[in-house]
């Protein structure tokens, strides 16, 4: 009985290794390009529309993706397709090396359909093998995205600026390099899987996500899943979009990486304060004006006082990322049944993409129809203060409001 027990904790370390490195690489290979936008746009004679693009196609593909995940669950083991997710985002990462337009959209689609993978079932796996640790390994989880998405935002410009130096000789471009380092950390997670240490479970019978039209008839569906879907607006437009405007500012290309992994490592911040307090911390709706607000005032700074932009970087980091928090917990908090949460959360998710993919698209097109961030601040800070309201209304004044 204790061998057995000895190798089932063995086989639990090993699951929970594969799970956090998975986590690792759901957040980089997305904010690790932004860094380098302006150095392949110079390269590729590329807009800004079609700059845009290149972060916009992630998330089309986390859209169309994400109810093909849940589908795959009834008809193959959780761990095996979470393994096919990072080889897709391996994969991807690795065609958009090849130094082309078409491969780096390529690329993009691929490493959306394998994150949108592991963001549909790693949460459900978690569920199922650790149920009595879900929020400590859960902040565990959602550190390792932001660890991810730190490496590869800081580290982009400088290997770009290796591989550009006289003396190294390389068949590609630094920002071709620096985008192949980047899939080094992508193979981790397979290393572990090969390994073959990795206890398969069951498959389960239900899907994951269960989109009930009754949930599309709920003025309270409405106000939080349109408050999650703006803080992926205003997060992945600023995540594509931050670098840009702090070189325009006069920063150097190294200065506005780092201050975009800056970005990155304080979202980890609120999951580890939160996650385990956030059934005790009293009025939800306080909580969520703080988050709103320091957002808000994160966007002015950028705008009005650029010479902060450092400490701007964190905050809007840290308000971001526990309006993301809070909002996960409303689509639990506001829902009566497993059921009908999942639903609010798929709606969620699906207006959260889409807004998210049009976001920075039409951004870098008034960018180039002003040549000026100023316009793009303006709207972005406007559209913080919708989310504000978005967030009074859809915080639930009592811990058991549920949707009408």
């Amino acid at each position: 009985m204790k061998r057995l027990q000895q190798l089932a904790q063995h086989d639990a370390a090993f699951l929970l290794l594969f799970i956090f490195l998975v986590a690792l690489s759901l957040r980089g290979p997305v904010t690790g390009l932004p860094p380098l936008l302006d150095r392949i746009s110079t390269d590729l004679n590329l807009s800004s529309s079609q700059s845009g693009l290149l972060t916009s196609l992630p998330l089309l593909a986390f859209g169309f993706f994400a109810p093909v995940a849940s589908w795959l669950t009834r008809h193959f083991r959780i761990e095996r397709i979470l393994a096919a997710g990072v080889f897709l985002i391996a994969t991807g990462m690795i065609i958009r090396t090849l130094g082309s337009i078409s491969t780096l959209y390529s690329g993009a689609l691929f490493i959306g359909a394998g994150i949108a993978i592991g963001n549909v079932l790693l949460p459900s796996l978690l569920k199922r093998e650790f149920p009595n640790y879900v929020v400590q390994l859960t902040a565990i989880y959602v550190l390792m995205m932001s660890v991810g998405g730190f490496l590869m935002s800081s580290l982009a410009v400088p290997l770009s600026l290796y591989a550009e130096q006289p003396d190294v000789s390389l068949p590609m471009s630094g920002w071709s390099f620096a985008l192949a380092c980047q899939s080094l950390l992508i193979l981790l997670p397979l290393v572990v899987w090969f390994s073959g240490k990795i206890t398969q479970g069951q498959i389960p019978q239900t899907s994951l996500i269960d989109i009930s039209s009754s949930v599309w008839r709920s003025i309270t569906a409405w106000q939080v899943a349109s408050f999650l879907a703006v803080n992926s607006l205003i997060n992945y437009v600023v995540v594509a979009w931050v670098p840009a405007i702090l070189i325009h500012h006069g920063y150097t290309d190294s200065t506005a990486g780092l201050y975009q992994g800056y970005l990155q490592l304080a979202g980890a911040i609120p999951s580890l304060i939160l996650a385990p307090f956030i059934n005790r911390l009293g009025s939800h709706r306080r909580l969520c004006l703080c988050a709103t607000g320091l957002t808000f005032l994160s966007l002015s700074g950028f705008l009005f006082i650029p010479s902060w932009s450092g400490f701007w970087s964190v905050s809007f980091g840290f308000g971001i990322s526990m309006g993301f928090i809070l909002g996960l917990s409303f689509v639990s908090l506001r829902t009566n049944s497993p059921k009908q949460a999942a639903s609010l959360s798929g709606m969620a998710q699906l207006m959260g993409y889409t807004l998210a993919a049009i976001g920075p698209v039409l951004i870098g097109a008034l960018y180039d129809w002003q040549h000026s961030w100023n316009a793009p601040l303006y709207i972005m800070i406007g559209i913080s203060l919708v989310w504000m309201g978005l967030g009074w209304l859809a915080s639930p004044q009592q811990n058991n409001a549920s949707t009408q």
